[in-house]
């Protein structure tokens, strides 16, 4: 590295010191020539330090950047240098920029600092030239803004605006010029407002309820009361005299919603609410099938024995897929076998040829005492790699087929694909663990690939120990038979050693890793669970003692290291029964324990299909599956499904027979 006086002498050494370990973590299965590793330091240090470089030795910017010239991550570096002085950017810059890097992160990244700046200096015809759709929200209200002070025709552009202002969150500051000159064109109407205090209310955000009630006339104000007090609490339909009728059509929404969310909560005063409802106002079909819906699955899920007469409303050719599994899950808990078959008879087709249909068919079947149709049946479904043919193949006493079948890819075409400057781009951010920078090349990538170059792709993120994009790439190419490399033996030294020291079956928290992030170290969630085993930061809090970094729970040692002892101790709490911990790792062990019959026993498989959260539903259906997958992986003996399909579930414990 060219280093022109000093001081610049002494901050490139003392930061190529730091840097230097950058050796050190260098992939699985890379072995990095000295040359890349060096041009890796000189990037890092140089996009640290650009800015300063920039001021005060340009000239030794230059010669730096050009001996990087040959190294993937250059253009990001462009993109800095051409970012600090986008206030005197020559146009013909930038628009080299865009075309040379079109559709890539690159040139996404600098179109959108580029309008910030246009937008600063209010230069309306060159941000219109430089505009995009779906940059994002802010950019779109100063478009629409610059296009209505140029246009002679503002009616098109105004109707713009209103996919932007109905929204149930906040909208950006950038965005009030534009919605000015909206509600001065008269475009602020009851009707857009009170769309709005719906999505409003819906959504959670319910401080804009107050902005709201402010732009209706005072005779519509009790409206967004009633948004205000059925959000907080559902049972205010009931309060009948709450709401005059004097807006009706305003007023069917919010009891619409409120009996939709109080039949979640008790299904039985949304029964008495929606009868008096109806008497006073008309709901819409639509409306109707919805309510139906919410009751006739809610009294499923509490095992009320209304739910037969609800689930045969809700239950129309129109109606989703979730009613019918509540139809069918309900049938199965009352063991009620030719209703079951039933509800699968009359599904549509489609949904008939679903693994879950197909083996509770076959259950059915049995339990009516014609096994060897349900023989049949089992033996088709038992060729399936997923939790239903893992337990039909457990019922005629055989041991699941892997079906193995790798991806194969010519050599040639993997070298082609390998020199693709998107995938040196992803690649080298990954070596970094600049994880959300490789995802956005690869993102673009995918987008750009043809289904045998994406193929190739997945195999070099395969072999670069990119666990996640290998796993979605086998995923997105429909390539499902690669069952090696979709399940991979990712961490497996961590894994093992601290399976090992708890007790704990490796398959189990591989599995649990698998379903919970794809090995994707730096995965967080909506919830704010972190690293490979989506730990939440207080459940590792408890279970050190202390308080653990947020950031420590990305590093893939301590992530497995806590999310193995949290097995152990959801082990230990109950009994090491493999379906209540893997649900209890989902959903919680309290709420599990709460889901246990009330009475009596019910078949493992018929209690997991009355799991109230569909999530943990096919969490655990799915973790189930994965572990065997990882037991066979690890060379282990599994009798995992043989044991699930003679379990039983009581208030008191989970037996065999």
């Amino acid at each position: 590295m060219v280093v022109r006086n000093r001081r610049w002498r002494y901050v490139l050494v003392f930061s190529l010191k730091v840097l230097s370990g950058l050796a050190m973590f260098a992939h699985a299965g890379d072995s990095p020539d000295p040359k890349l590793l060096a041009q890796r330091e000189q990037f890092l240090l140089l996009e640290k330090n650009i800015e300063v470089m920039q001021k005060r030795d340009p000239k030794g910017l230059d010669t730096e950047l050009a001996s990087l010239s040959d190294y993937p991550l250059l253009p990001y570096l462009t993109l800095q240098t051409l970012s600090e002085r986008l206030a005197s950017l020559p146009v013909s810059d930038v628009d080299r920029f865009f075309s040379r890097y079109a559709g890539t992160p690159l040139e996404t990244t600098l179109r959108k600092r580029w309008l910030t700046e246009l937008a600063k200096q209010s230069l309306g015809k060159q941000y219109i030239e430089a505009y995009q759709p779906h940059l994002g929200t802010v950019y779109t209200c100063h478009y629409l803004n610059f296009q209505l002070a140029e246009t002679e025709n503002p009616a098109f552009w105004l109707e713009q605006v209103n996919d932007i202002w109905l929204s149930g969150q906040s909208r950006p500051d950038e965005c009030d010029p534009v919605f000015k000159l909206w509600r001065r064109a008269g475009m602020m109407t009851i009707d857009m407002v009170m769309a709005r205090a719906e999505l409003v209310a819906k959504e959670g955000n319910t401080q804009l309820l107050g902005y709201l009630q402010s732009r209706l006339p005072q005779t519509h104000h009790y409206l967004i009361g009633l948004w205000r007090q059925i959000k907080r609490n559902p049972v205010t339909v009931t309060r009948y005299p709450s709401f005059p009728l004097k807006y009706t059509e305003y007023e069917l929404p919010v009891i619409y919603y409120g009996i939709t969310r109080l039949a979640w909560q008790d299904p039985n005063k949304a029964i008495r609410a929606f009868s008096v409802w109806q008497k006073k106002i008309e709901f819409s079909e639509p409306q109707l099938q919805q309510i139906y819906r919410a009751i006739a699955i809610s009294l499923a899920i509490d095992n009320d024995e209304k739910a037969m007469e609800w689930l045969a409303k809700a239950n129309v050719p129109a109606a989703d897929s979730d009613v019918r599994h509540w139809h069918l899950a309900y049938m199965l808990r009352q063991h009620d076998w030719q209703g079951a078959l039933g509800v699968i008879d009359s599904a549509p087709t489609q949904e008939q040829a679903d693994e879950a249909f197909r083996y509770w068919r076959a259950r059915g079947i049995g339990e009516l005492d014609a096994s060897a149709a349900q023989n049949q049946l089992f033996g088709e479904l038992a060729n399936e790699r997923n939790y239903y043919g893992f337990l039909a193949s457990a019922r005629l006493a055989k041991q699941p087929d892997l079906a193995t079948q790798p991806l194969t890819v010519s050599d040639a075409l993997l070298a082609k694909v390998s020199l693709y400057p998107a995938v040196k781009r992803a690649k080298e951010w990954f070596e970094l663990s600049r994880y959300v920078e490789a995802r956005r090349e690869w993102s673009y990538l995918n987008k750009k690939l043809n289904k045998d170059e994406k193929q190739a792709a997945t195999i070099l993120a395969s072999n670069w120990g990119w666990y996640d994009q290998a796993i979605f790439g086998f995923a997105r190419t429909g390539h499902f038979d690669d069952v090696e490399r979709r399940f991979p033996l990712a961490f497996a030294d961590q894994f093992q050693q601290q399976a090992s020291q708890h007790k704990v079956d490796p398959a189990m928290a591989m599995a649990i890793a698998r379903r919970e992030s794809s090995f994707m170290v730096d995965a967080v969630s909506p919830a704010g669970a972190r690293g490979l085993m989506q730990l939440m930061p207080d459940t590792a809090n408890y279970l050190t003692s202390s308080r653990v970094g947020t950031n420590t729970l990305f590093e893939p040692d301590k992530n497995v290291s806590l999310g193995i002892q949290y097995l152990k101790y959801l082990n230990d709490k109950l009994g090491e029964n493999p379906v209540l911990v893997t649900a209890s790792y989902n959903a919680g062990w309290q709420r599990v324990m709460q889901w246990l019959p009330a009475e009596g026993e019910q078949p493992l498989d018929v209690w997991i299909e009355n799991i109230p959260y569909r999530e943990t539903r096919h969490y655990v259906k799915a973790v189930m599956a994965y572990r065997y997958i990882y037991q066979k992986q690890l060379g282990q003996s599994s009798d995992l499904f043989d044991t699930l399909s003679r379990m039983k579930v009581s208030a008191d414990s989970l037996t065999l027979p």
